[in-house]
């Protein structure tokens, strides 16, 4: 079984003074991992976190000897004043605040900043060292952003994941960072980016865009992993002894008291002022729930030493007592504010006993309280859970009740619905939420995101084409039914300054000549349109099968005619984005705009480099925005910026060419040089009925196993594909 290092900012200990020892702590990430089967994510586990150097050194022994669960610890010892700027002054004061939207909380410190990067530099060396051959390095949140960076740039062997526990906020936000870049450059180099929620991975995408120039990034090496709980732990617990003695206890308590309950980390990202004041709302507007119902809100102490954190605190006490004096009565009291932590028994007596659970964050990367309530529900008199549309569990949980934590009025209106709402529902919505998450729990969590990390970070080594010009591979062409895509600009023709004056080499052409004689069968898949295909084609002695406009339109040379693959309903964009096109390019001095059909094209590769680099970012930022849920794709190349139908796709055409075939081939070659063709890799690769080879051609990134370093050693790759496929008649069709 191989070696997983996980590594955060904290180990899963904690150091208690009373038994002068560590013992096993909690957290989101904690609980989480504490769950994890070995056996069922195909590893062992291992955990790497920070201690300050202020604990004696046999302490730091002990807490290497602590395990938490069945996890082995390594600390990572770092100066305490480091630590303090490092964790401070940047992580919780820079960071924190601005990517949960509270820019006017950001606290900028030149000092926090140098200290964040001694820290994530220390951590990784602390991983070199302790790293063998074959581990998985999975790094967590946003404490150490720049640990991947480091890590691939002194072994770029390593297999390195990270998880964003928190949001990632729009690009507007983001930009506002001083250290925007050397955060973002960092977190690319990570073979698999993992986040809680779809719309974090698109801001992160936007980011690039819109700081890098560009998305560096193959979209295999992101994903949306919302993380769960430790299931049948929390189902347990429900069932336990003590907790069963907690809701006996507090029944007699409750009599028929209806309770809303929060619990709630202290933190001005929970929503708490606007939770309590939406149910001051719900007291004033429906005055007959006033003695009937409590929200009993459970409020953890968090950064006590923090001014911010004590004024948030005051004022959550002053309006609790504001409340409570003006609806409460010598017999109720509407607030029961409780401001510590409870045993994991109380608490799960608490979920149990309460008939609705409020999350009202503003923003949140996940929120596993609202996870660990609905899986603690008695099944015959189940809950309710209200949750924020900003809290990343939102698009976890299917039958949560949705609000707004802004809308005051809205809220304290779903308040009242949630108290009231059917038992027959309630036990519907709560069955299936509880079904997904037995499945979809913390083991499959890991198992998943560890799964894509193996795979992606295989998938990203490309073996370059050797100086004979040729793969090794190329001996099995010999008497098979061989297929081979290929691309045009840039693969088949060098790329010109003007997309007109492309045109198809002699030595090519003669190649191109001997391969129509042979076994093979020659496919030319191009973003040009079909006019300009048959130009380069129709006229020599050979005929290949064309697609034009990225599989748009397909030409058969035995039918002799085009037919159009995409339906001219999806076209209704077009005028609209052709209007922007046309304003960008009057802008811009050199760009033009190529209507090629079901695709249009803003061409800027004979512009002044500077401004045309920064506009192409500004319009692929405007038009993936403008253009959400519209049928189109929006691809950035080489100094071309391509809006085109879905359905315009490399990948799409390719897969239906093979279907229509009576039978398939024995092997199937791609070969392309830009994003477009990259549809065409990832469809075939995915295959596992037909033997594939798919060719980059050029030394950006790609999901492609193989890989010609320029266009200039097309040739070479050709001369050796048709030495190997044998000059016989062409007899597969």
């Amino acid at each position: 079984m191989s070696r997983c290092l996980l590594v955060s900012n904290r180990l899963p200990v904690t150091y208690d003074e009373n038994i002068n020892n560590f013992k096993s702590s909690s957290g989101g990430l904690v609980s989480a991992i504490k769950g994890l089967d070995a056996t069922v994510v195909g590893c062992a586990f291992e955990w790497m976190g920070i201690l300050t150097d202020d604990i004696a050194g046999e302490l730091i022994e002990k807490a290497r000897q602590t395990p938490a669960g069945n996890l082995a610890c390594h600390p990572i010892v770092v100066p305490k004043d480091l630590y303090h700027h490092y964790y401070n002054e940047y992580s919780n004061n820079v960071i924190w605040p601005l990517f949960h939207y509270e820019r006017s909380l950001v606290m900028h410190s030149e000092k926090g900043w140098r200290s964040y990067c001694q820290v994530n530099l220390l951590v990784a060396e602390a991983i070199l060292k302790e790293s063998k051959d074959g581990d998985t390095i999975w790094v967590h949140d946003f404490q150490l952003m720049l640990v991947p960076g480091v890590l691939k740039k002194k072994n770029p062997k390593l297999r390195v994941g990270f998880f964003l526990h928190i949001p990632f906020p729009s690009s507007e936000i983001f930009r506002e960072l001083p250290q925007r870049k050397e955060i973002l450059q960092s977190l690319i180099k990570a073979d698999l980016l993992g986040f809680h929620d779809l719309s974090y991975l698109n801001h992160f995408r936007s980011s690039l865009q819109r700081v890098l120039g560009e998305n560096p990034m193959p979209e295999k090496s992101l994903g949306v992993y919302p993380i769960s709980i430790d299931t049948q732990n929390f189902r347990e617990l429900s069932e336990a002894p003590d907790t069963k003695a907690f809701i006996e206890k507090y029944k007699a308590n409750k009599k028929e008291m209806k309770w809303i309950l929060g619990v709630d980390r202290l933190d001005y990202i929970k929503g708490l002022i606007l939770k309590l004041r939406a149910f001051r709302k719900l007291l004033k507007e429906y005055p007959e729930e006033r003695g009937k119902v409590q929200l009993v809100q459970i409020v953890i102490p968090s950064r006590t030493e923090v001014p911010e954190y004590q004024k948030l605190k005051a004022r959550i006490e002053q309006l609790v007592s504001s409340i409570n004096g003006e609806f409460g009565t010598p017999a109720y009291m509407p607030i029961s504010y409780i401001y510590h932590s409870v045993s994991e028994n109380e608490l799960s007596a608490l979920y149990q006993l309460s008939e609705v659970m409020h999350i009202g964050s503003t923003r949140d990367g996940m929120n596993l309280v609202s996870l660990e309530y609905v899986v603690s529900q008695n099944e015959k008199y189940p809950g309710v859970v209200l949750l924020s549309e900003f809290a990343g569990a939102h698009s976890t949980l299917s039958y949560a009740m949705s609000i707004n934590p802004w809308n005051i009025g809205e809220t304290a209106r779903k308040m009242k619905e949630a108290l009231h709402h059917p038992e027959v529902k309630r036990r519907g919505e709560m069955t299936a939420m509880k079904n997904f998450l037995q499945r979809y729990n913390s083991s499959e969590w890991a198992r998943i995101f560890l799964r894509d990390l193996q795979y992606t970070a295989i998938e990203r080594k490309a073996v370059v084409l050797p100086d004979d010009g040729k793969f090794p591979w190329m001996n099995l062409l010999s008497g098979k039914r061989v297929v081979i895509f290929c691309d045009l600009d840039g693969t088949l023709a060098p790329i010109s300054r003007f997309p007109s004056d492309v045109r198809l080499q002699q030595n090519t052409i003669d190649l191109l000549r001997q391969i129509s004689r042979t076994t093979a069968e020659f496919v030319v898949v191009s973003g040009r349109d079909k006019e300009f295909l048959e130009e380069q084609f129709l006229d020599q002695d050979f005929t290949f099968p064309l697609a034009a406009c990225h599989g748009a339109y397909y030409y058969s040379p035995f039918e002799e005619e085009w037919v159009n693959l995409v339906s001219h309903d999806s076209m209704k964009w077009k005028a609209g984005v052709l209007d922007i096109l046309k304003l960008y390019s009057s802008r811009t001095p050199g760009s033009f705009v190529e209507d090629k059909g079901h695709a249009v094209t803003w061409h800027y590769r004979n512009s002044p480099n500077e401004f045309a680099d920064f506009l192409a970012n500004k319009l692929t930022f405007e038009l993936e925005e403008s253009l959400t849920n519209q049928p189109v794709q929006v691809n950035r190349g080489k100094k071309v910026i391509e809006v085109k139908s879905v359905n315009a796709n490399k990948g799409y055409f390719v897969e239906q060419w093979l279907q229509r075939r009576e039978y398939l081939p024995d092997i199937v070659i791609a070969i392309g040089d830009d994003t477009t063709d990259e549809d065409m890799f990832d469809m075939l690769q995915g295959r596992s009925d037909v033997k594939t080879f798919c060719i980059k051609v050029g030394k950006e990134k790609s999901h492609a196993r193989y890989s010609l370093p320029d266009q200039g050693r097309v040739g070479d790759f050709l001369e050796n594909l048709l030495e190997s496929l044998g000059p016989h008649e062409n007899s597969f069709s």
